[in-house]
């Protein structure tokens, strides 16, 4: 009985294009068709361009290298799918480096340097690392974590972050332990308010206006919270 890939090599064999060519030729022409049918069935979530530089990437890992085994061939293509994907992290990096002048979406950037590391792995395991390749991959590594506590650094205290996913923000949470309680000064309540500010105001030291620049807000709120929170225990002492 005869097989699908039979019929294949069969139906190859007939066709006017491949007159001339040995049965050896369209045998391995066929095998490698279907091979890359399964690998693009593998390779889910890959748009065309990607699936394509992943089978790219998977020839010319092939022809330098020696896979035999099942597993072999299963983990260069979990390796394979790792790298398009970096690739696609890298150039969202860039955009949002363009957009935001210069900074490094975190979550991406760990992903990168997570990915960075999977693929060390499995290419130390394929046996496929070089000298070169190790210096390489090590300095993206390094680069990623000193572009990372950059960011640390300049952005200290912020707990607003954006999702590279939805775009949305989000609060962390901080820990506090070790920390020292501080009364803020710029509140009553829940109310922006600064009871120095307004003394100074009320005294004429400054003008409404450096009062509304200081607090970073208009000057009929200036007026509004010295009207009903700074003379208002004046107001209701007199009565």
């Amino acid at each position: 009985m005869n097989t699908d890939r039979d019929k294949e090599i069969q139906r190859q064999a007939n066709l006017r294009q491949n007159q001339g060519k040995s049965i050896e030729e369209i045998t391995e022409m066929v095998d490698k068709k279907a091979e890359e049918k399964d690998l693009l069935n593998t390779f889910v979530g890959l748009d065309e361009p990607e699936q394509k530089k992943a089978l790219q990437l998977y020839e010319r890992y092939v022809s330098e290298h020696s896979f035999e085994s099942l597993a072999e061939k299963s983990t260069l293509v979990n390796l394979i799918y790792l790298e398009v994907l970096n690739d696609r992290i890298k150039l969202f990096i860039k955009q949002e480096g363009e957009e935001k002048k210069g900074a490094v979406p975190l979550r991406m950037t760990e992903q990168l340097v997570e990915n960075t590391t999977q693929i060390m792995q499995l290419k130390e395991k394929l046996g496929m690392l070089k000298n070169k390749e190790n210096e390489s991959a090590l300095d993206v590594i390094n680069e990623l974590k000193e572009k990372a506590l950059t960011y640390y650094e300049e952005h200290a205290g912020e707990t607003y972050v954006k999702c590279p996913e939805c775009q949305n923000l989000f609060r962390l949470l901080m820990k506090i332990d070790g920390l020292d309680v501080a009364k803020a000064t710029f509140f009553r309540g829940t109310t922006l308010y600064n009871q120095k500010l307004m003394e100074l105001y009320h005294y004429k030291k400054v003008t409404l206006e450096e009062v509304a620049e200081i607090m970073g807000v208009h000057g009929k709120y200036i007026t509004f919270i010295y009207e009903n929170i700074y003379l208002k225990p004046k107001d209701d002492s007199q009565n």
